[in-house]
């Protein structure tokens, strides 16, 4: 029995899929598989039923579940305490990071900060959707999750803010017919062009879903774009409607671009908050230097100025 066949149990039970378990610990779906049913022989029982639509826990597993969750706590705590005697010399960190955190708080760069002072820690990063973060998080696949705040995450689970609250706003280019105006309402915005959005499933996405929902507003969605920095570049280039954080529309130089317009949202009071989910008791010692380097570098963090014609949030 192994440390990485209990994680794969507490995933597979926790999401009830194969593709979503695997995806939380970062392997490929045969290989959980595979390991899940070395595990099963070894224990002489079967730990889940199997069918073409379901994953479903036995009573068995259930009692190899919240042992598997007991061991993989002690280790974590037994990691923690080694870690802070060794000073960071060694062990690992790792890192989740939606689109938009990278795009919006510059993680390579407090990355490459917490490497050049802790060369000994093996660091290793991936791109995933605040979902996917707090699920690897809960699981143990994930130290660190930075993306934008959900309204509920599991218990164990914290949310440490890294950003103020982030006014979304429309964006559209200089031809378009609404390009003139500072504000626009959700039906204005469905009724001037198709939508050019990031990918479903992202709190973006979601959050833009709902004040249509909300809105009782129909619109078209011309194409979706996994690289949501790049929302605002399409537009510019290629027009259409988005609906993005401010922030997304500055510059590597920090400027607002000229190529673009952007409007105030009248009626639909959107926002992101952007931060880094952690476990609340046995992280890692890199883990809580990571977490601490990101909240001090925050508190200095100015506001991000905004153009005329869009409010801030104060």
């Amino acid at each position: 029995m192994q440390l990485k066949q209990l994680e794969y149990v507490i995933a597979l039970a926790e999401t009830s899929s194969f593709t979503s378990a695997a995806r939380r610990c970062d392997v490929t779906q045969s290989v959980l598989s595979y390991q899940i049913a070395r595990l099963e022989e070894e224990l002489g029982t079967r730990l889940f039923e199997r069918t073409t639509r379901s994953v479903r826990i036995t009573e068995r597993g259930l009692i190899l579940l919240a042992r598997a969750r007991m061991i993989i706590d002690q280790v974590t705590a037994i990691k923690h305490d080694v870690e802070s005697l060794t000073g960071l010399r060694r062990g690992r960190l790792r890192i989740g990071t939606s689109p938009a955190a990278t795009r919006m708080l510059d993680c390579v760069r407090f990355i490459g900060q917490f490497h050049n002072s802790h060369p000994g820690i093996h660091i290793s990063v991936r791109c995933a959707t605040a979902f996917e973060s707090i699920r690897a998080v809960a699981g143990d696949c994930l130290d660190v999750g930075i993306c934008e705040q959900l309204p509920q995450y599991p218990e164990g689970i914290t949310f440490h803010e890294l950003a103020p609250k982030e006014r979304l706003v429309a964006v559209v280019s200089t031809s378009h017919p609404l390009a003139e105006r500072s504000h626009a309402s959700l039906a204005e915005l469905a009724e001037s062009g198709s939508f050019i959005e990031p990918r479903a499933g992202s709190v973006l996405r979601r959050r833009v879903d709902d004040a249509f929902h909300k809105a009782k507003v129909d619109r078209t969605i011309e194409l979706e774009l996994g690289l949501e920095g790049e929302i605002v570049q399409y537009v510019a280039e290629h027009g259409g409607v988005a609906i993005v954080p401010h922030a997304f529309i500055k510059t590597q130089v920090g400027s607002d671009r000229p190529d673009i317009s952007v409007l105030h949202l009248d009626g639909a009071e959107l926002s992101v908050t952007l931060g880094a989910y952690t476990k609340k008791n046995g992280r890692s010692a890199a883990a809580d230097a990571f977490i601490r380097l990101l909240t001090d570098e925050s508190s200095d963090r100015p506001r991000i100025p905004r153009s005329a014609g869009v409010p801030s949030d104060e």
